[in-house]
């Protein structure tokens, strides 16, 4: 996957330190988040809100660094793009990091690239040489490093002196859709080819829990939906859930995150009262109710005795 590249000076530029650490903390989340969705920058105004806890401080100090822009800025740099109303533009980072058409063309070359080895294997009868390599590129790209830009370029946020942001000047426009991450069946969220489809399939761990990426993709999906929040105990009562029925179906995956993730956004809570909501309680198998009852006639025989 691509990678939210930051400048080792970046602890000393002047807008890193006017933001505060509080600030930069959302900066590189956020950041992380462009470059994991291929959106060019352009941070949808929910995950900024998501990210900073409803928040509108931390958001106020990035775009008053120069950090971020909002809709209709006068930044000079031709690769700061124009957010649409409500979001915010990463401040210069198509310098620094690939766009989204150079990433999905580094992966269908790799793609297609991986296609032609396999092909070759099979008409050489000796396919296994490629699917068993340990070390092999199992992503199906292999090109998307971090960029490597020079340090010439005094534009972006967190690199360089000074910043061309203050004055007027050409601007590029653009206004792409900010993404949602998919909810395919467990091979992953991305669908490009070669992507994650020949990774090697296994049941889920036992102990598996989401990441966190993947329990503030669910709740971001519940709140474009109209969904409450599931708190700490719902989400853990999903994730027992989640991995019961993953077990006794029998169901082996490459990866889970976007399985679950769907559980999460589809879960639907009850009313409780002044108290709150609940989450229903897993239904348990059919193992779990015959040792359930042995102990109770346990129970029961041990009581008898005593009496």
């Amino acid at each position: 996957m691509p990678w939210f590249v930051v400048d080792d000076n970046a602890d000393t530029h002047p807008k890193m330190i006017a933001a505060g650490n509080a600030a930069l903390g959302l900066w590189l989340k956020a950041g992380a988040y462009a470059s994991r969705h291929l959106t060019d920058g352009i941070v949808p105004g929910t995950v900024a809100k998501m990210y900073s806890n409803g928040s509108k401080t931390q958001i106020a100090k990035l775009v008053t660094a120069g950090l971020w822009h909002v809709a209709g800025h006068d930044c000079s740099h031709p690769k700061c793009l124009q957010p649409a109303p409500g979001d915010y533009a990463i401040h210069d980072y198509l310098i620094y990091n690939p766009s989204r058409r150079d990433v999905l063309v580094k992966r269908e070359r790799a793609a297609e690239k991986k296609r032609k080895q396999r092909a070759a294997q099979d008409a050489q009868g000796n396919r296994g040489e490629y699917d068993d390599d340990p070390h092999g590129n199992r992503e199906g790209f292999a090109e998307d490093s971090p960029a490597n830009p020079s340090r010439n370029s005094d534009g972006a946020a967190g690199h360089g002196d000074t910043s061309p942001g203050d004055g007027s000047g050409t601007r590029a426009r653009g206004n792409p859709s900010p993404p949602r991450p998919s909810h395919e069946g467990g091979a992953g969220r991305e669908s490009t080819a070669g992507s994650r489809g020949r990774a090697a399939l296994s049941p889920i761990p036992a102990d598996w829990e989401p990441s966190d990426d993947d329990v503030q993709a669910a709740q971001l999906a519940r709140t474009d939906a109209g969904r409450e929040q599931l708190n700490a105990v719902q989400i853990a009562a999903v994730t027992r859930k989640f991995r019961q029925r993953m077990l006794d179906d029998q169901v082996q995956a490459a990866a889970w995150g976007g399985r679950w993730q769907q559980w999460a956004e589809n879960e639907r809570t009850e009313p409780a009262g002044p108290g709150g909501n609940v989450v229903p309680l897993p239904v348990m198998s059919k193992s779990q109710q015959q040792l359930a009852g042995l102990d109770r006639l346990r129970e029961r025989m041990n009581g008898g005795q005593s009496g």
